[in-house]
């Protein structure tokens, strides 16, 4: 799916977990309707503290459809975002 991504948006590192030297990897799982934007989230794995701004950022990312015997399909697909300091 990232190579179908135009717009993606950088997660808001929140300032306790800069602070705090946090880092870490939030998995998400998510659902990209057939016109590329996100439509469901899911946390799956992750520092809870980073999980929300991680989510807030997808939430923006745009795709072009996935095709499927050439009609845009929603598609369901996992996302890693990766946090450090």
């Amino acid at each position: 799916m990232e190579r179908l991504l135009v717009r993606k948006v950088d997660p808001v590192y929140p300032e306790a977990a800069r602070r705090a030297n946090m880092q870490g990897v939030v998995v998400l799982d998510a659902i990209i309707a057939a016109d590329g934007s996100v439509v469901n989230l899911r946390p799956v794995s992750g520092p809870e503290t980073l999980t929300s701004a991680a989510m807030d950022a997808v939430r923006w990312w745009r795709s072009r459809p996935y095709l499927n015997q050439g009609e845009p399909v929603p598609v369901q697909t996992s996302l890693a975002i990766e946090f450090r300091p």
